[in-house]
């Protein structure tokens, strides 16, 4: 492999691309590189692909505003011509709103420890739910699906923030503070699926969840 300059780009997926899922976004990405004419950096070996690491997948149908990749390039090159480049190849819904060129002392992506989120809500009613008393629960047990199996488990620990922002009749803002990184993840989706387990009267008639950031220890990635 040929020496390389890396550079984390931040992007954001608004409700245009919010359906592509991780597969087709590295397709896609893939093909935005070589429309750039960039130089970027490509593994060696019988099928060579670009030297590229995406942070942290994100779900199918959630909008991010904080989406990172690293990327190798053969050449230092500006910051800005990099964005610049890669938006005007990016489709409708992703763009890209910071690069910076990392350093020795870079934050790994395995080093991302939560990640939070605005959850816009229509519940099933205009009553907001109680959230003192489903944050001061003993135990808080839902149903985790991992890729080997479904237990149940108890995610009153994992819960780093869950507070109401706005509340006008049925509707409801939230923000969420959950577990994000290579050994464990909590979906926020779960807090309100045990939110409905374990407040009377609480339903969720549809949700939007928004990424705000991905931290490390409680700092951005950059």
């Amino acid at each position: 492999m040929k020496g390389s300059f890396t550079y984390r780009l931040r992007y954001e997926k608004n409700h245009d691309a919010r359906y592509i899922s991780h597969l087709d976004f590295i397709r896609l990405m893939s093909r935005a590189l070589r429309r750039t004419a960039l130089p970027v950096t490509y593994t060696e070996g019988f099928n060579p692909h670009p030297v590229m690491t995406v942070a942290m997948p994100i779900s199918v149908g959630v909008t991010s505003e904080c989406e990172y990749i690293d990327i190798g390039f053969d050449s230092r090159l500006p910051e800005g011509e990099i964005a610049q480049r890669f938006n005007h190849t990016l489709p409708s819904g992703i763009a890209v709103t910071g690069v910076v060129l990392l350093g020795t002392d870079a934050c790994s992506f395995n080093a991302i420890t939560s990640a939070r989120y605005l959850v816009k809500t229509e519940m099933k009613s205009d009553t907001a739910p109680d959230l003192d008393t489903f944050l001061g629960l003993s135990e808080i047990i839902v149903a985790k699906k991992s890729k080997s199996a479904v237990r149940e488990v108890d995610i009153k620990k994992d819960i780093y923030a869950l507070k109401l922002l706005s509340h006008e009749g049925r509707f409801a803002d939230f923000a969420v503070e959950t577990p994000a990184g290579g050994s464990y993840n909590l979906k926020p989706e779960l807090v309100f699926a045990a939110m409905e387990k374990y407040l009377p009267g609480f339903g969720i008639a549809f949700m939007q969840v928004h990424r705000l950031s991905l931290l490390a220890q409680g700092k951005a990635l950059m």
